[in-house]
C-alpha cells in the first residue's frame, strides 16, 4: 500500500520512529494504527509516537521519541551529548520547554523517563539541528548543564569544549551575559568555575566589544559601530571610541584594570572622556563586572541613553536606531 511506503520511508528517517500524525498525513486510519499496535508490528515509545518492533530501542531513538512527542529543544546532558562534549552519553533524556506550553511535567520533574526544564529563554537558545531535532547551541547547553551537574564535572566539561576548539572563553561569558538574571539556574555556577579557574583571564578588549555589541543587539537594540572615530564641529578627530550609537551621539567605553591599570592611564582617560563630551557626545563606562554580572542593567543604561538622545536630530544620512524594550517587559 502506498500510505506504507511512505510510513515506512519515515520510519527510516527517523530511528524506526513515527508520530500518530505522521501516519495519519500519509493515508492511516486511527484503525489501522491500533491494528499494528494490538499486533505487535509498532510499539508505542511515547506520546502518539511509535517505534517499529523491529528496530531497537536505542538511547538515541529514545530521545528522539521523546521530542517528537513532547517538543521543545533537546537540552542540558543530551544536549551535550549530540553535540560530542567529552564525558556525555545519551543516558538522559531532557528536553526544555516554555512554561504554559502543556507539554510535559513541572520544572525539572520526570515524566515517562523524560527531565522537562521549564524555560522562559528558548529565544537565546540558538538552536541547532542534530539527528533530526532542535538543540540548543552549545554555550547555552554548557549554561544548562552548570545548572544540574557537580562542579567538578563543570570544570572538566569547559575544558572539553575550550580544548577540543567548540567553544572559546569568550563564547562562555557571552552565554552569562545574554542569559544573566538574579536566580537563573546555571550562571551562578558557571560564573565561579569560570572565575576561579581563569582569574582574570578574561578575553581581548576588541573582543569584548564584540560580546557587548552583541550583549545589546540580543536585547533589541541596533548592532553598535565598533571601534568609531569621533570627529568635533570642525571635522578634526576627537578619540576613538569601543562602541558607539553616533545617530544618537552615544558612545561606550568598556573601563579594565587591565587596560587602564595605572593612574597616568586613569587621567587621561579622564581628559579623553571630557573632549568627547565637549565634542556633544554622551559617553558611558562600563567595567567587566557590569558585563559579566550586571548585564541587564548595562542592558537598560544603553536603552534609556537612546532614549533621552531620542530628540536630537540625526545627522544627514544617519539613520537613529532603535531603543530596547525595559528587561521586565522582555520576559
Amino acid at each position: 500500500m502506498t500510505e506504507d511506503v511512505e510510513v515506512i520511508q519515515t520510519m527510516l528517517q527517523q530511528q524506526g520512529l513515527v508520530t500518530r500524525a505522521q501516519a495519519l498525513d500519509a493515508g492511516l486510519t486511527a484503525r489501522q494504527i491500533e491494528r499494528r499496535v494490538s499486533s505487535g508490528k509498532w510499539v508505542l515509545a511515547a506520546r502518539s509516537v511509535y517505534r517499529h518492533a523491529a528496530t531497537p530501542a536505542t538511547p538515541l531513538a529514545r530521545l528522539l521519541a521523546a521530542w517528537l512527542a513532547y517538543g521543545g529543544m533537546v537540552s542540558h546532558r543530551s544536549a551535550a551529548a549530540l553535540h560530542g562534549v567529552d564525558g556525555y552519553r545519551l543516558d538522559v533524556v531532557e528536553l526544555s520547554v516554555t512554561p504554559g506550553s502543556g507539554r510535559g511535567g513541572r520544572n525539572g520533574r520526570r515524566v515517562h523517563g523524560v527531565r522537562f526544564h521549564q524555560s522562559t529563554q528558548l529565544g537565546l537558545a540558538k538552536p541547532v539541528e542534530r539527528e533530526g531535532m532542535l538543540v540548543t547551541g552549545l554555550p547555552r547547553t554548557v549554561l544548562d548543564v552548570a545548572a544540574v551537574v557537580p562542579r567538578r564535572r563543570l570544570d572538566r566539561t569547559i575544558d572539553a569544549v575550550l580544548r577540543d576548539g567548540q567553544l572559546r572563553l569568550s563564547d562562555l561569558w557571552g552565554v552569562l551575559a545574554s542569559h544573566g538574571r538574579r536566580g537563573r539556574p546555571g550562571c551562578a555556577a558557571l560564573r565561579a568555575s569560570l572565575e576561579d579557574r581563569f582569574g582574570d583571564e578574561r578575553v581581548p578588549l576588541s573582543e569584548w566589544s564584540r560580546m557587548v555589541a552583541e550583549l545589546l543587539a540580543g536585547a533589541g537594540l541596533d548592532y553598535p559601530v565598533l571601534e568609531h572615530r569621533v570627529h568635533d564641529a570642525r571635522g578634526d578627530f576627537v578619540a576613538q571610541v569601543d562602541l558607539a550609537y553616533p545617530a544618537h551621539r552615544v558612545a561606550i567605553e568598556l573601563d579594565s584594570a587591565r587596560w587602564h591599570d595605572n593612574r597616568e592611564s586613569f587621567v587621561d582617560d579622564r581628559r579623553r572622556r571630557n573632549k568627547i563630551t565637549v565634542a556633544g557626545w554622551d559617553v558611558l563606562n562600563f567595567t567587566w563586572g557590569d558585563f559579566a554580572d550586571r548585564p541587564e542593567r548595562l542592558r537598560s543604561t544603553v536603552a534609556q541613553a537612546l532614549d533621552r538622545a531620542g530628540n536630537r536630530v540625526a545627522p544627514s544620512g544617519v539613520k537613529p536606531c532603535r531603543a530596547a524594550p525595559s528587561p521586565t517587559s522582555m520576559g
